[in-house]
């Protein structure tokens, strides 16, 4: 894939006002921006941190960490990694960004962690947005995309098709689905949006976008999007794992954003496609759920045998076995 020869990125090191001003207008002009040092490197680097620690277990038996719904990619909900997440990913300037390029208030889509295992396969195919959500379609943009590089990426980044927004997705989300020159001017538009460790990028939903595959480079991003919120009836499109305390810090618009005076949710969490491991594979998840149980039948029938011997020896010997108190009794 070709490195994008167009200028999508904004320093806001180098500029002194007006960054959100200019940020929309690349939005409008290009259909992508890239956001750097929009956050503090401390910030940034506690935040990677925390990511790759929580991608080091997966989250079985409890453990807080990583799931997989398929072989290629580890997931995580975005902002339980910590209040750097929620800081950085609904900074103000990205919030008035997305409101002044949509014309409106904006809420949360969705916000996950994603780790491309780089298996060199195409599990993920270049697409649109449709907006098949929204209750009221009008032509124009409805929702921006967001992703945030946690390492510098260039092999298997983002990948954009600049132009192709200003298209409003005349024959749906499927590339192949177009006439032969609309697919040629998508191919010779697909570029790569590569970008530096905290680099922040926006992009209308309505262009062409996925990230580079097959390669066989790992990568990690953190994965969502802002809708319009009078068009998709002031509801948040799935709901959004948050801890409470970390709530408190933010803003009134950051919490707004966030959902907090939401009319409510479009899509359940149990059908959204992060979740659906069980329906796509319900003979692999069974088996698994029938593993864990048996180990822990295993567990409680090695309990119930040590405790029949000790009271059996204890009968033997002629001597009351003591009970240990449990965690609660102890209290």
């Amino acid at each position: 894939m070709k490195d994008c020869a167009l200028d999508y990125v904004l320093d806001f090191h180098k500029i002194e006002e007006g960054g959100v001003q200019l940020a929309a207008q690349k939005l409008k002009d290009l259909g992508v921006v890239c956001l750097r040092n929009l956050a503090q490197e401390q910030t940034i680097d506690e935040l990677v941190r925390k990511t790759q620690e929580l991608l080091s277990k997966p989250a079985v038996l409890g453990t807080s960490g990583y799931f997989m719904k398929d072989c290629h990619k580890k997931i995580s909900d975005g902002f339980l990694v910590g209040p750097e997440a929620l800081q950085t990913l609904l900074d103000e300037r990205i919030i008035d960004v997305c409101e002044g390029y949509l014309g409106e208030s904006v809420l949360l889509q969705e916000m996950l962690i994603k780790n491309d295992l780089g298996d060199n396969e195409l599990y993920f195919p270049m697409h649109a947005h449709t907006g098949v959500y929204r209750k009221i379609k009008t032509p124009g943009p409805f929702s921006v995309g967001i992703m945030l590089y946690t390492h510098d990426t260039t092999t298997g980044a983002f990948c954009y098709a600049p132009g192709t927004h200003l298209w409003d997705v005349p024959h749906g989300a499927d590339p192949e689905k177009y006439p032969k020159d609309m697919q040629d001017k998508i191919n010779q538009a697909l570029c790569r949006i590569s970008g530096r460790r905290g680099d922040v990028v926006l992009f209308d939903h309505r262009g062409f976008h996925g990230p580079e595959q097959p390669v066989t480079v790992p990568r990690t991003v953190f994965l969502g999007g802002f809708h319009s919120a009078k068009s998709h009836d002031y509801k948040v499109k799935s709901p959004t794992a948050v801890y409470a305390h970390d709530i408190a810090q933010l803003s009134e618009k950051q919490q707004r954003v966030l959902g907090l005076q939401s009319a409510g949710v479009l899509i359940p969490k149990e059908k959204m496609h992060t979740y659906s491991f069980h329906r796509a594979n319900p003979r692999t998840y069974r088996l698994v759920q029938d593993f864990l149980n048996l180990s822990f039948d295993l567990t409680r029938a090695k309990f119930r045998i040590k405790r029949m011997i000790k009271e059996g020896m204890a009968k033997y010997l002629g001597y009351k076995p003591q009970r240990k108190m449990g965690a609660q009794e102890a209290e």
